[in-house]
């Protein structure tokens, strides 16, 4: 079990551009719409936020027709003896009850104070509000008001629980605190989004502030450790662990069984290949009437994943920040293994002259890593940026164990035509250089701790202690430092969004994505290490590129509207989606000096003699299309359905069952929001789920349904032998998806003013036309197995 310690360093530097126009205006042309509907719809076509207390009464019906009208005219017209007050900052709107009866008689006191957030940071722009005085506060979180002497001052600031603290001569000094309920009201479920309280479906949905803290430099799967039920995480302490994912089980034999990563849209990602700073938000669909709408991928879940986007604000600011992060880890507990006395007296055997602890001298105490961002993010309310730099230097508790990231992400919105087009773009790269050879540390518990590791007189002139005799019998620390094992990873990716607002209600979106992932390895292994020794070669190298790129094109439409206590949010379009892979291998034995390591393949012998060792690889292209469509219906927002259906085709199955129909049906009850439980004042929100529905799983190589070719086998034909090609397996024309069929139950409660909430769920899952190998004869097929549907 390791230990961390982690140092975090933050500082923030904020600078201004030229501002720009202060006020956006305003068409509406509406008839006998409540107050909330109003509010909505100025939400949907503007910049602007709201932010009002849920006690705030907005069921008053209005009429409104305002033609290139400023907000600000259009909300005092609009709040007008309706008891409403409001207050723009920025981009938001922050709307309260009007108060009554405030003395005027009473002296003013004048209030000063910072406000900051936990970590000590302080926020800009925070609605601060007492009596009927308000402003907000500086860049450098100050502000100063003049109230009613005793009045209760309220702050606000959007994605934060409101403060109310009372007036003092004292400066005050105001913490605030993260509303996670309100992050998280809008959830995002797979070509749309859908306010939290109209889900259907098992999801859970995690905001940044969520993740395992402290553990930036480790993948993304590490900071979700313990945050979503259900999903178990598998792996090692080393920096360069791949975690295995698993969503509710194992689902399958043969088939995949990670969760479809789906990031900014774009399904097929890496989860390797994502900060964790440049996380907005996590939603984790689980049951199959969440993950249907994605077919033959979604059968071990979905994990969407939603990057930041730039701040926008009237002014124009730009934000940089850095953070710094310093770590150093520890073993806690190390096996304990005997001295070199202690062995001699337990086993009487040859003493070497040496004192050597090899679990020691395999590991490393404290191991210094150190990881910096650089962040900058801002915009108007026609475009914004968020663009970050980071570079992190990782080294394991192991020897040889190391890693260096680089990467680099760019998002960028921009709006066009009072918003009409929008056009966003994403573009990241990652590479990282890896050293992981792991050592043997089942040898190094065996092994005499009288051999000394080092001998400087060796006849190997490696400095180490080399000696031969039994596979049982070796250096362990020789054998991996005489190991040269690394390679660099590189992520690129990159999507360009092109939405079209045709109504408050109606929008038509196209997304182009493409990524591309390349492994390169290699390994040279010196001829001095106990498997050259024995299989008498000098030194051996290998080099290796594996190499994906995924070209999906997304285009759909969605359909919003709110009417009368109805809700409808219905989604169709079209997805295609497409893979291509190839490989390519070299080994070559006996170099002149280990010196040349991996980099002249030339230099050994094997490849001169015709003996060196090489192959290549395309995989079958991978070609998948589907229709889709989903419609949420909800009234009153205590009643709801959602229903959704997929076409989808797939290149990898067989002819005779190349499409396939996944669908789904789920429902809600608010039970919170009955009439009979209006004296239970103790809960805030309850509701009932259940859902139902089928989705697939295609998580094995392609090509496995159609006839392809590769080299076979060898032959001895006029007295040599000779490499032939043939077909690399059976063919299937029947080979079809996986089919899992799930029924889940579920209970979502929020109690005690929302601190205390959580979810329950019970699901059934039945796994049809399981994907294994069966022997079959020979003839009348060519092969001895085939992959068959169960």
């Amino acid at each position: 079990m390791l230990k961390k310690l982690t140092l975090i360093v933050c500082c923030s530097l904020t600078i201004f551009i030229l501002p720009i126009k202060a006020q956006q205006t305003v068409n509406l042309n509406m008839k006998d719409v409540s107050l909330e509907t109003l509010i909505k719809t100025i939400e949907k076509t503007t910049n602007y936020t709201f932010m009002f207390d849920n006690t705030l009464d907005l069921s008053e019906k209005v009429n409104v027709n305002y033609k290139d009208t400023s907000i600000k005219t259009a909300l005092d017209k609009v709040f007008q003896g309706k008891g409403i007050i409001y207050e723009i900052s920025g981009n938001q709107i922050v709307l309260r009850k009007e108060e009554q009866g405030i003395s005027q008689n009473r002296p003013l006191q004048k209030v000063t104070g910072t406000v900051i957030d936990k970590d000590g940071f302080a926020l800009i722009g925070v609605t601060v509000k007492g009596g009927d005085q308000g402003t907000v506060t500086d860049v450098d979180g100050k502000f100063e008001i003049s109230v009613p002497k005793g009045t209760n001052i309220t702050f606000s600031y959007i994605g934060f629980s409101n403060q109310e603290v009372k007036a003092s001569d004292s400066p005050l000094r105001v913490l605030m605190h993260e509303d996670n309920t309100l992050l998280s009201e809008v959830v995002v479920v797979g070509y749309g989004t859908m306010e939290k309280r109209a889900v259907t479906s098992s999801i859970t949905s995690l905001s940044s502030k969520d993740l395992v803290q402290g553990v930036g430099g480790a993948s993304i799967a590490t900071a979700l450790q313990g945050k979503v039920s259900g999903l178990v995480i598998s792996g090692t302490s080393s920096p360069n662990s791949s975690n295995e994912i698993q969503l509710r089980g194992v689902g399958s034999i043969n088939a995949g069984q990670q969760p479809l990563v789906v990031i900014d849209g774009i399904p097929g990602g890496d989860i390797r290949s994502v900060n964790q700073e440049d996380i907005l938000s996590i939603d984790v669909l689980k049951d199959a009437s969440a993950g249907a709408i994605y077919g033959t991928r979604a059968a071990a879940g979905v994990i969407l994943i939603t990057t930041k986007q730039g701040q926008s604000t009237d002014e124009g600011r730009i934000k940089f920040t850095y953070t710094g992060e310093f770590t150093t880890e520890s073993i806690r507990k190390k096996p304990e293994v005997l001295s070199a006395q202690e062995y001699l007296e337990y086993n009487r055997g040859k003493d070497y002259g040496g004192d050597t602890n090899w679990y020691d001298e395999l590991t490393k105490d404290l191991p210094f890593s150190h990881r910096q961002v650089f962040n900058v993010t801002g915009g108007t309310k026609y475009s914004n940026v968020y663009a970050t730099f980071t570079t992190q230097d990782q080294k394991g508790v192991v020897i040889n164990d190391s890693r260096k990231d680089y990467s680099a992400r760019i998002n960028a919105n921009f709006k066009f035509i009072d918003n009409f087009l929008e056009l966003k773009t994403h573009a990241a790269y990652r590479q990282a250089k890896r050293t992981n050879h792991q050592p043997n540390f089942n040898q190094a518990l065996k092994s005499n701790p009288t051999r000394p590791a080092y001998n400087p007189n060796d006849p190997s002139n490696t400095g180490y202690n080399i000696w031969l005799g039994g596979w049982e019998d070796f250096n362990a620390l020789a054998e991996s430092n005489l190991k040269n094992n690394g390679g660099l990873d590189k992520w690129l990716n990159g999507d360009v969004t092109i939405k079209l607002n045709f109504t408050p209600e109606f929008s038509f979106q196209t997304t182009i994505g493409y990524q591309n992932r390349q492994w390169d390895f290699h390994e040279y292994t010196s001829r001095w290490t106990k498997e050259m020794q024995e299989a008498k070669r000098t030194g051996r190298a290998k080099l290796g590129i594996d190499k994906r790129d995924d070209v999906s094109l997304d285009s759909y439409a969605n359909y919003i509207k709110d009417f009368n206590g109805h809700s409808i949010n219905a989604t169709a379009g079209y997805s295609f989606f497409e893979t291509n892979r190839e490989k390519w291998d070299m080994t070559n034995f006996n170099f002149p000096v280990d010196a040349i390591d991996v980099w002249d393949m030339n230099a050994g012998t094997y490849l001169s003699d015709g003996e060196a060792e090489m192959s290549s690889s395309k995989d079958a292209r991978e070609r998948l299309i589907a229709f889709f469509g989903r419609a949420n219906y909800s009234y009153k927002d205590k009643y709801m359905v959602t229903a959704s259906l997929r076409h989808e085709g797939s290149s990898k199955f067989g002819k005779n069952n190349r499409w396939g129909d996944f669908w789904s049906l789920s429902g809600g009850w608010r039970i919170s929001e009955e009439s009979f439980m209006e004296n239970l004042s103790f809960i805030n929100d309850l509701k009932l789920r259940v859902g139902y529905g089928i989705t697939g799983n295609n998580g094995f190589s392609a090509g496995k349904s159609t006839l392809m070719y590769g080299s076979d086998q060898w032959w001895f034909i006029n007295n040599e032998w000779v490499r032939t090609f043939g077909s690399t397996h059976n063919v299937n024309p029947d080979l079809k998806w996986e089919e899992k069929k799930e029924l889940n139950f579920g209970l979502d409660y929020s109690l005690f003013n929302n601190r205390l909430y959580g979810k329950l769920d019970v699901y059934k899952r039945k796994v049809d036309g399981m994907l294994y190998n069966i022997n079959v004869p020979q003839p009348p097929y060519v092969h001895y197995d085939m992959i068959v549907n169960a």
